[in-house]
């Protein structure tokens, strides 16, 4: 009896699509996530949903200069005080994370939606920002830091009519975008917290950080609206006398009062802010 001989994969059949930059056809392997035209060389990403342009963002911020911002970052404001001195950094990874990029027509103009092409735990990548020619089509010599994409367009669809109310006829263009970024792994006080720094521009995101206390404020802020109301009914008892010279006297000593308890505010603002 005669048996099938088993296929080899230069018999599995190609799929036809088209390059999305010169409509050129693509040949595609099954399975295959990249097909490259032959014609015009774009790197074209091939997603269940259909076929994208596939581009990267040029990396302008060095490690050490991203190192440099993420100190700033860590004595600025939103941060505990001395996070840039007492915290340690002990891992910074270079990557290329993939974003999807859709481009959205509605009301006569045009918005730009970043959202992850993987999984990650820090959600404000989404406000990335992309700086004008910075993006290039992509090499595959960056394969070795590219982060493979996972989250399917389909779902990204779902994601921007849910959060954003996009509807899928005011989509004019997707593209899968691989950004540069640095994540940086620091430990302060025995904790572990990660950031990341956008290789383009140097902004820094992170979900979760040692951020400052704001009790102390909350109740300084709370103290002071207190006095300040009990101290504005001089005023209306000084007011509530027949004589001019009463209240001119309530004024004058509202007015002197009002000075007086902005000075242990302010004190105490200040003692807080080089604690905390």
């Amino acid at each position: 009896m005669q048996t099938e001989p088993i296929p080899t994969t230069s018999d599995i059949p190609t799929a036809e699509l088209v390059c999305q930059q010169c409509a050129a056809p693509l040949q595609v392997t099954p399975g295959s996530q990249f097909a490259t035209c032959e014609f015009c060389g774009t790197d074209n990403f091939v997603d269940k949903s259909g076929v994208v342009i596939h581009y990267a963002v040029q990396t302008t911020v060095r490690e050490p200069d991203a190192m440099a911002a993420l100190r700033r970052w860590m004595a600025g404001n939103q941060t505990v005080k001395g996070l840039d001195e007492k915290a340690q950094i002990t891992e910074t990874i270079y990557q290329l994370f993939p974003m999807w990029m859709v481009r959205v027509q509605a009301n006569g103009e045009e918005q730009i939606y970043l959202e992850p092409a993987a999984a990650t735990s820090i959600t404000e990548l989404t406000e990335l920002t992309i700086p004008a020619g910075s993006i290039m089509a992509y090499d595959h010599a960056l394969d070795a830091y590219a982060l493979d994409p996972t989250v399917p367009y389909e779902t990204v669809k779902s994601w921007l009519a849910d959060n954003h109310q996009v509807s899928s006829g005011a989509i004019r263009s997707v593209s899968l975008v691989h950004v540069p970024i640095y994540v940086c792994k620091y430990t302060y006080e025995g904790e572990g917290y990660t950031a990341v720094v956008d290789g383009a521009t140097g902004q820094v995101f992170a979900a979760i950080f040692p951020s400052k206390w704001e009790t102390p404020y909350q109740a300084i802020g709370g103290l002071g609206c207190l006095g300040y109301f009990l101290i504005s009914f001089i005023p209306l008892f000084g007011f509530a006398t027949v004589s001019a010279s009463g209240a001119a006297v309530s004024l004058v000593i509202y007015c002197v009062l009002a000075v007086l308890l902005a000075i242990p505010i302010f004190a105490a603002a200040v003692f807080i802010s080089s604690k905390a």
